[in-house]
C-alpha cells in the first residue's frame, strides 16, 4: 500500500487516518524549486543525435489507427507537417525504426504493487526477446527514491538477471513520484549512443503519495533530504526528449485504497492518488496501458512494439528564441498523403508526440 506500510488499509480505516492526518497535511511546506539546464548535444553525420535544442530538434511521432490501433509505418518525410509555436516548420530528417532503443524498465515496489510485481517481472523477462541486439536497457526499481539495479547495457542477460533481483524486492516506502521521475530522467540520459530513442517503461499500479510532512515522516524514510518538485521533474522531463510510457496493473489493494478516496476524498490528501503517470506520458505523447496479470506479457510486448513503430522526425527551427524558451509542437499528416491514400482518412487517423521542448 502506499502510504501505511505494511498495514491494510480498510474503507473506515481511511476516514480515519484522513481526520487523524489532515492537520498535518495542510501544514505541510512546499520542496524549493531549481531550475535544470538544458543538456546540449552535437550532431554528427548523416543521422542528426541533438533530442531538443535551439539548432536542431528530434521528435518522436506515432501515426496509427483509432480503429485498430495498428501502427501506419510506410510514412515519408514530406507526410508529415510539423509547426512549431503556430509557424510550419521544413522536415529535414525522417527515419522509422531505424535507430537504437535505449529502455529503462522502472518496477513499483510499494506494498500496493506486491501481489502483482513478480508477473510484470515475468512480462518484462518475456519482453526482451522484442528488443534487437543493439538496443540497450537499463533496470530500476522505486519507491520513495529510485535504485538502479542494472546501468545500460545491451546484454540482455545482465538485464533479465537485474529483473529477477527487481521481482524478489519488496519496500515498506511510499511512493514519491515526482522525485522518481526526476531520478529516472537522470538515468535515461546517461544512454549511449546519443542518437538512441530514450525511452522509459514503468511498470506499476499507477498510484503515488503527496508529499508532505506527514508522508515523509511515515513512508518516506529513505527519501533523498532534499525532494525534487512537480515542476522540476516536468522541466527537466521537457528538456531530456525521453519519452514516458507504462504499464498498469491495479492489484485488489490498489482498488481498496482508490474506493476509500472515493468515499472520501480527504483520503487523498496524504493516501495514494491516480493520474501522475499519465500527465508525465502525455506530454511525452507516450502510451499508457492498462493490464490483467494474464495480459502482462502481450501488453507489454504491444507497448514495446509501439515505441518500435514510432519515426523519428528531425527540424531546424525557424525562429530563434531565448535560451530557456518553451515551444510547443504540433505534428500532423499533410492533407496531399489522404488524397493520395484511399486507404487513410483523417477521422480515423491518430499522430502522438511531445508537446513541445525548452530551447
Amino acid at each position: 500500500m502506499k502510504l501505511l506500510g505494511r498495514q491494510r488499509l480498510s474503507v473506515h480505516g481511511s476516514l480515519r487516518w484522513s481526520i487523524l492526518f489532515l492537520g498535518i497535511v495542510l501544514a505541510a511546506s512546499a520542496s524549493a524549486q531549481q531550475q535544470p539546464q538544458s543538456p546540449s548535444h552535437p550532431v554528427d553525420g548523416d543521422i542528426p543525435v541533438m533530442r531538443v535544442t535551439s539548432q536542431y530538434v528530434m521528435l518522436d511521432v506515432l501515426v496509427g489507427s483509432k480503429k485498430s490501433g495498428n501502427p501506419i509505418g510506410d510514412l515519408e518525410a514530406k507526410d508529415f507537417v510539423i509547426e512549431e509555436d503556430g509557424k510550419p516548420q521544413a522536415v529535414t530528417y525522417c527515419s522509422h525504426d531505424r535507430l537504437p532503443l535505449s529502455v529503462v524498465f522502472l518496477f513499483d515496489l510499494t506494498e500496493s504493487v506486491q501481489p502483482i510485481l513478480k508477473p510484470l517481472a515475468e512480462g518484462a523477462l518475456e519482453v526482451l526477446g522484442h528488443l534487437k541486439p543493439q538496443d540497450q536497457v537499463s533496470i530500476m526499481v522505486f519507491s520513495s527514491h529510485t535504485e538502479v539495479l542494472q546501468d545500460f547495457t545491451t546484454d540482455h542477460a545482465l538485464a533479465a538477471a537485474a529483473i529477477g533481483k527487481a521481482s524478489e524486492m519488496k519496500s515498506k516506502e511510499g511512493t514519491f513520484i515526482h522525485e522518481d521521475m526526476y531520478e529516472a530522467v537522470e538515468q535515461a540520459l546517461k544512454a549511449t549512443p546519443a542518437d538512441s530513442r530514450r525511452v522509459m517503461v514503468w511498470l506499476t499500479d499507477g498510484t503515488a503519495n503527496f508529499t508532505n510532512a506527514a508522508t515523509r515522516k511515515m513512508v518516506g524514510k529513505e527519501a533523498p533530504r532534499r525532494l525534487h518538485t512537480k515542476t522540476e521533474a516536468m522541466d527537466s522531463l521537457m528538456h531530456s526528449g525521453v519519452v514516458v510510457a507504462a504499464l498498469i496493473d491495479r492489484s485488489a489493494m490498489t482498488d481498496t485504497i482508490v474506493f476509500a478516496a472515493d468515499l472520501n476524498p480527504l483520503t487523498m490528501m496524504f493516501g495514494a492518488r491516480l493520474g501522475d503517470i499519465n500527465r508525465y506520458a502525455d506530454i511525452t505523447g507516450g502510451p499508457v496501458l492498462k493490464t490483467t496479470k494474464k495480459e502482462i506479457a502481450a501488453k507489454l510486448g504491444q507497448l514495446i512494439d509501439e515505441l518500435r513503430s514510432r519515426y523519428t522526425i528531425g527540424y531546424k527551427p525557424s525562429d530563434q528564441k531565448p535560451a530557456g524558451t518553451f515551444s510547443k509542437v504540433r505534428v500532423t499528416l499533410s492533407p496531399e498523403v489522404y488524397k493520395a491514400r484511399t486507404d487513410l482518412r483523417k477521422p480515423e487517423v491518430f499522430v502522438r508526440s511531445r508537446s513541445g521542448y525548452y530551447r
